[in-house]
């Protein structure tokens, strides 16, 4: 058993993938740390990192301990580098390796420190990713967060940077490269078709009739109806 103590020091608070490699399965205990909130984490200061406790331990074990660490530290940096991923997603890569829940949050903490993990920034930039570039309103991409384990304090706090008249231009831009693969049919069933496009992506209502009444125009150049 790896065991962690709380370190007086303080570092700068930084899908299931499986692991391309594993080691042997270990349980690890770490000590007291300093709690804080998920989103209020993102502003602040140093937190307390975890530090191996040798305790009692010959020198072998404490060196075997160290590279058992230094392994799974391995595992999540090769896997980020291949993925952004969440910080559910790196417990479960730790989980997959041996490592015990009750110790996720000593990991973390330490990854953290390094700047390997942090929802909050995860967040931001997979709100760029899924509305920018697939195209999702609010909803489903809170869906999508939320199938990451993302705090819905965060993800509500990062939702606010889409405002109104960003999701409607977004919606409006998504519905006109649509229209043309509506053109032959009647303008009910082209504006059903339409609408539920949208809200497929995330979209509510109100910018769903918006974004189709502004696009499918009867007697346009550019859409007609039978």
């Amino acid at each position: 058993m790896v065991r962690f103590t709380g370190s007086p020091d303080s570092d700068e608070d930084g899908s299931n993938e499986a692991a391309d490699s594993s080691v042997a399965p270990v349980a690890f205990l770490f000590g007291a740390r300093e709690e804080q909130p998920q989103a209020a984490r993102h502003f602040a200061g140093p937190v307390a990192v975890p530090t191996l406790d040798t305790t009692g331990l010959t020198p072998e074990e404490v060196e075997q301990q160290e590279l058992q660490l230094a392994d799974l530290e391995n595992l999540v940096v090769r896997a980020l580098a291949r993925k952004d991923l969440s910080e559910w997603q790196v417990t479960e890569i730790l989980a997959a390796n041996g490592v015990e829940s009750s110790a996720f949050e000593g990991f973390l903490t330490i990854y953290r420190s390094k700047g390997y993990v942090d929802d909050y920034a995860f967040a931001e930039r997979e709100i760029e990713r899924l509305h920018r570039r697939k195209g999702f309103g609010r909803s489903q991409i809170q869906r999508e967060l939320g199938a990451k384990r993302i705090s819905q304090e965060i993800v509500s706090d990062v939702l606010t940077a889409l405002d109104d008249d960003d999701e409607l231009a977004r919606a409006l831009e998504l519905a006109e490269k649509k229209a043309p693969s509506l053109l032959r049919l009647d303008r009910a069933t082209a504006e059903r078709r339409l609408s539920s496009f949208l809200q497929r992506k995330g979209y509510p209502s109100q910018v769903v009739r918006d974004a189709v009444s502004k696009t499918l125009v009867a007697g346009t150049s550019t859409v007609r109806f039978r």
